[in-house]
């Protein structure tokens, strides 16, 4: 009975961290952030600006509810993720200059702005419309 026990929790403990990071990975891949961090990686530049927590967004078609931060400042804005969804999402740092298209974009309880970045277009981030009143996305 615990051998047993044992083996199911050792195979959970194995296979569940390995599901999420090649979940997590794909997400990052087939929404964009990955297309994104090979032009816009913020690497080791430091964070500077205001800073909006907890924010949705999207990357491509990927929603994140929640998870965001969003770090604003003259040059540009920092995204970054919540640490338990970072595998794949290096923090990014794309500049004003980058965002060639702005757009209204809404769904039902939540209205957002969405950012056409690079030319030709690399992939498009939406943020809440809260941060509008930062001049985030506005």
């Amino acid at each position: 009975m615990w051998s047993s026990f044992a083996l199911v929790l050792a195979a959970f403990l194995i296979f569940f961290p390995a599901l999420w990071c090649t979940i997590v990975l794909f997400l990052s891949w087939a929404g964009g952030w990955h297309a994104l961090a090979r032009h816009f990686a913020a690497g080791n530049r430091p964070v500077t600006g205001t800073r909006h927590g907890h924010v949705t967004g999207m990357v491509g078609w990927v929603s994140y509810r929640f998870v965001l931060t969003v770090h604003r400042n003259d040059e540009g804005f920092f995204l970054d993720i919540n640490p338990f969804f970072r595998i794949g999402h290096p923090r990014l740092f794309i500049p004003w200059s980058a965002v060639k298209d702005r757009k209204p974009f809404s769904m039902p309880f939540w209205s957002a702005t969405t950012l056409t970045i690079g030319e030709p277009v690399i992939a498009k981030v939406t943020l809440a419309s809260h941060l509008c009143a930062a001049k985030i996305s506005c």
